[in-house]
């Protein structure tokens, strides 16, 4: 479905810059399009033909191998564009992109996104503090897998969410990003059963509180202090 406004996109900060007349010129090639949890909206391998904006819900980022192992695992949270990876060089995906949640998004063909960009400096530049932020979840999230304590790695886990997805409700903050601990078992590169096991304890404590709708988080310095 065509876009019929562009007023979304100036919740986009990659397009904050821009004015009215600037936007307008998105309008004949930006569609909208409603994805249901757990649907593909392309997978790895496939023809790098748009660039995607998440409007509402979130989407999971992920590249395995034959044996099923996560090489790369990412999230993406609403008001952000995806994918980075590939831009002003690539013809395929690098990775597949699943819905988490429903998700509402707009689309842009790859095209002429990157001719738009690649006339506006504010935008290179925005793209470039983009991946520079990118490259720093990354460098924190090779903690979470390169300790061998299992326990340790669902910590650093569970410290990342609650850096980057962490919203806070009166005294406490929840994750604001739907996360099983089966969906923690892959980001920390434990099984499930340590995953639960490490869960169990930290409730003990009274550092969080999970159940099958969301992860609270009781003490969020304990988690924080894990990444300095």
């Amino acid at each position: 479905m065509r876009a019929t406004s562009i007023n979304e996109l100036k919740k986009f900060e990659i397009f904050s810059s821009l004015n009215d007349e600037e936007l307008k010129r998105f309008r004949p090639h930006l569609f909208r399009r409603t994805y249901k949890k757990n649907q593909l909206l392309f997978m790895e391998g496939d023809p790098r033909e748009r660039i995607y904006l998440l409007l509402d819900g979130y989407v999971k980022l992920e590249r395995t191998n034959r044996e099923t192992t996560n090489l790369y695992l990412d999230y993406v949270k609403p008001n952000d564009l995806f994918p980075y990876g590939g831009l002003f060089h690539d013809d395929f995906y690098h990775y597949s992109a699943m819905a988490l949640t429903d998700i509402s998004v707009y689309y842009i063909p790859v095209r002429f996104f990157e001719d738009f960009v690649k006339n506006s400096k504010e935008q290179l530049l925005y793209i470039i503090q983009r991946l520079s932020k990118i490259l720093e979840h990354h460098e924190i999230r090779l903690e979470t897998i390169t300790t061998n304590n299992a326990k340790e790695r669902v910590e650093l886990a569970v410290s990342y969410l609650v850096k980057y997805y962490g919203v806070r409700e009166g005294n406490h903050v929840v994750l604001d990003i739907p996360m099983t601990l089966t969906e923690i078992a892959k980001l920390s590169g434990a099984s499930r059963e340590t995953v639960s096991h490490v869960f169990r304890e930290l409730k003990s404590e009274n550092l969080l509180y999970n159940d099958f709708k969301q992860i609270v988080i009781y003490d969020k310095d304990y988690f924080l202090q894990k990444l300095q």
